[in-house]
C-alpha cells in the first residue's frame, strides 16, 4: 500500500473520515469507515481503511492507494525533474511502426490503448505482478500520458476490456501482422493458484507442477515470428480436443486458408481433419511410435543414408513417401541426421553401461525397478533365494540404435521441398 510521498491532497470532509495516531512513532493517519455492522451481540461496529498519512504542517495528507480506489481518482504525477525515456521511446516507436498502436486505438480508444501499452511495457520489463507499476511509471516517461496507474486501477482496466473489443482488435491486427506465408501454432500451459478463474483446472501440466492451469494456444507468423492471435481455454482440455474450436475462432478473425505448422502432439484423426478443412496445407510432426511411422521406417530406413538423398542441410538425408495418414492424403518426409545418430548412439551406450553398473551392485532381484532395465537387459530371477542373473539384450539395444537420428514430418503441401518443410517445422516451433 504505497504512499505517494510527493503529493499532498486535502483531507476529504465526507462522512466516516477521521484522523488518529498509529504506529510506534505516533504518526497521524487519515482513516475512512468503509463498513458498518453489528456484532453477534447486536453492538454497532465499523471497519476503517487508512487512506493516507496526515501532514501536520499543511493540514493536508499524503494519500495512499486506498484513497485513489475509494474515491475513484487517478493519482497525479509528482513533480519530477529527471525521467528515463530510452525504453519507453523504443516501445512506442515499435508499436507505431508495426501498426499495433493504430489497431489498439481502433478497437478500444486512444486513452485505453495507451493504458494497454503502458501496462504491457511494465509487464515486459518488470514481470507480471502489477504492484509496483506506479513507482516504475514515475521513473519512465511516456509522452502525452498523464495517468498514474496503480495495482487497483490496472485491475479495473483489465475488467473493462470486453470480448467484442478484443475480437475487433485481433481482426485488425491479423490484417496488419500476418504475412503471405506460413502460420505456426503451439500450445503452452500456465500454472495458477487462482480459485475463481473458471478456466483454471487440473490437466496435463507441461512444467510438471502439481497445480491447476489454463492453456494458451498461440498463432505466430512464421516469417516475422510475430504473435498474431491467441486463444485461452480450460486447463483440463487436451490440445487435440480443443484444436477444432481454436481453428474455428482463428478463422473468425481472419486466419484462414493458410499453411499451418503444428507439433506431433496434434497427430490425431480429428485434428488432421480440422487442419485439412481450414488450412490450405499443413505440416505436423509424425511421432516414431505410430504404426504408420514404424511401417515407413521398416520399408525405407535402411536406404535413407545415401548420397542421392543428401540435403543442403549439414549431415542430413531425406526421402519422401506419398501416403495417407488418418484419412488425409499427403507425404511423409523421412529424415536422417547422421551426426545426431552418432551422438545419440554414444549416449545410449553410456546409459546401458551405467545401468549395467547399477545391476552389478544389487543383491536381490529389482522387482520394483524392472521398467528401468527391461528395455535393455534380460533379467532372470533365481529359483531359490532373492538373487538374479542379467545380460544385455543385444537385439533390443541394436533395434533402438538403428532408430536413432530418424525423425518424420507429415505434410499436405505436395510441392514443398524437404529443405523448406524442415525449415518451416524447426523455425516455426522453435
Amino acid at each position: 500500500m504505497p504512499i505517494y510521498n510527493e503529493t499532498l491532497v486535502d483531507v476529504p470532509n465526507d462522512e466516516g473520515v477521521h484522523i488518529k495516531l498509529a504506529g510506534a512513532a505516533g504518526d497521524k493517519y487519515v482513516y475512512k469507515y468503509v463498513k458498518y455492522f453489528r456484532n453477534a451481540k447486536g453492538e454497532p461496529r465499523n471497519k476503517a481503511k487508512a487512506i493516507g498519512k496526515f501532514d501536520v504542517g499543511s493540514g493536508k495528507m499524503f494519500p495512499n492507494s486506498n484513497y485513489y480506489e475509494l474515491y475513484n481518482i487517478d493519482p497525479a504525477f509528482p513533480n519530477i525533474d529527471v525521467w528515463d525515456y530510452g525504453y519507453s521511446y523504443l516501445v512506442l516507436k515499435v508499436c507505431q511502426d508495426m501498426g499495433l498502436l493504430d489497431c489498439l486505438i481502433g478497437a478500444f480508444d486512444k486513452q485505453r490503448a495507451m493504458d494497454i501499452v503502458v501496462m504491457a511495457s511494465y509487464i515486459i520489463r518488470e514481470g507480471s505482478a502489477m504492484d509496483g507499476i506506479d513507482d516504475w511509471q514515475q521513473r519512465n516517461y511516456f509522452p502525452n500520458y498523464s495517468r498514474l496507474l496503480t495495482s487497483q486501477s490496472t485491475s479495473k482496466i483489465f475488467a473493462t476490456l470486453s470480448a467484442q473489443q478484443m475480437n475487433d482488435f485481433f481482426v485488425s491486427w491479423v490484417k496488419v501482422a500476418m504475412g503471405e506465408g506460413t502460420v505456426c501454432y503451439d500450445v503452452t500451459s500456465i500454472s495458477s493458484y487462482a480459485q475463481q478463474m473458471p478456466a483454471v483446472e487440473r490437466g496435463y501440466n507441461r512444467d510438471g507442477e502439481n497445480l491447476a492451469q489454463f492453456n494458451l494456444g498461440m498463432f505466430c507468423d512464421e516469417t516475422s515470428k510475430t504473435p498474431i492471435y491467441y486463444n485461452r481455454y480450460n486447463g483440463s482440455l487436451t490440445d487435440k480436443t480443443n484444436l477444432s474450436y481454436v481453428l474455428a475462432n482463428a478463422e473468425a478473425v481472419g486466419i484462414k486458408r493458410v499453411k499451418m505448422v503444428v507439433d506431433g502432439g496434434f497427430m490425431d484423426k480429428g485434428c488432421l481433419a480440422g487442419l485439412h478443412d481450414l488450412c490450405s496445407s499443413f505440416i505436423v510432426g509424425l511421432p516414431t511410435h505410430l504404426k504408420e511411422s514404424q511401417s515407413i521406417l521398416a520399408s525405407h530406413g535402411s536406404s535413407v543414408d545415401n548420397y542421392a538423398n543428401e540435403l543442403n542441410v549439414p549431415h542430413t538425408f531425406c526421402i519422401a513417401v506419398n501416403c495417407e495418414i488418418q484419412g488425409v492424403s499427403g507425404k511423409v518426409f523421412l529424415y536422417f541426421d547422421a551426426l545426431s545418430h552418432v551422438l545419440l548412439c554414444n549416449e545410449l551406450s553410456e546409459n546401458v553401461n551405467r545401468l549395467k553398473g547399477e545391476l552389478s551392485t544389487y543383491k536381490r532381484y529389482p522387482k520394483n525397478k524392472l521398467k528401468r532395465y527391461e528395455p535393455y537387459f534380460v533379467l532372470t530371477k533365481h529359483k531359490q533365494g532373492g538373487g538374479f542373473d542379467y545380460e544385455i539384450d543385444v537385439e533390443k539395444v541394436e533395434k533402438i540404435r538403428r532408430s536413432k537420428g530418424f525423425f518424420l514430418i507429415f505434410t499436405t503441401d505436395m510441392v514443398s521441398s524437404p529443405e523448406d518443410t524442415l525449415y518451416h517445422y524447426c523455425s516455426g516451433l522453435r
